[in-house]
């Protein structure tokens, strides 16, 4: 692991942190509009998914997962983009793209922690872990529509709060590396 890869750590700790105080946002107003709902997440996404990309092209070929970091980073700026350009039909089908988008996560970051257990890094199983819940939790509202679309707010509070602590972690964890 480089100098650069190592400096860039705090890329990360942002995306956690945006991921966090949206959760608390989500928490604190359940009540909101769907349509908002859609707004800040498209920003928390198109802007955690910036720098997801920025952190991957600064360990282009050095950091052992760039590529799914960078593939992560890329689908987060798409859900993004067209959260924010479509709000309206965003709110019509959000429950759908919402269950997509965490089966997706999960699966990544279940993925990723594979890679850090053969690597013999101490988070592997925490990523583990949290892919496999993302992606419960994304089945269940698959299945489950009506009540995933009624259950939503929370379901992203815990996403996105579990996703923020995932990167503050890592990004940590990373900032420590010597």
């Amino acid at each position: 692991m480089t100098a650069r890869t190592k400096t860039n750590w705090w890329l990360l700790l942002l995306t956690g942190i945006i991921f966090l105080v949206l959760s608390i946002k989500i928490m604190l107003h359940p009540v909101e509009s769907i349509v908002g709902l859609a707004f800040f997440i498209g920003w928390a996404s198109l802007i955690s998914g910036v720098f997801q990309v920025g952190f991957s092209l600064s360990a282009l070929g050095i950091h052992h997962n760039w590529q799914w970091r960078l593939f992560n980073g890329i689908i987060n700026i798409v859900f993004g983009t067209i959260f924010l350009t479509h709000p309206s039909l965003t709110a019509q089908i959000l429950p759908f793209i919402f269950w997509f988008y965490m089966i997706f996560i999960g699966v990544s970051t279940f993925f990723n922690g594979i890679r850090e257990r053969n690597s013999n890094l101490p988070r592997g199983w925490f990523d583990m872990l949290l892919g496999i819940l993302i992606t419960l939790s994304g089945l269940w509202i698959s299945y489950n529509p009506a009540i995933g679309a009624a259950m939503l707010s929370w379901l992203l509070t815990l996403t996105f709060m579990c996703y923020g602590i995932y990167f503050v972690i890592g990004s940590l964890l990373l900032s420590r590396v010597k």
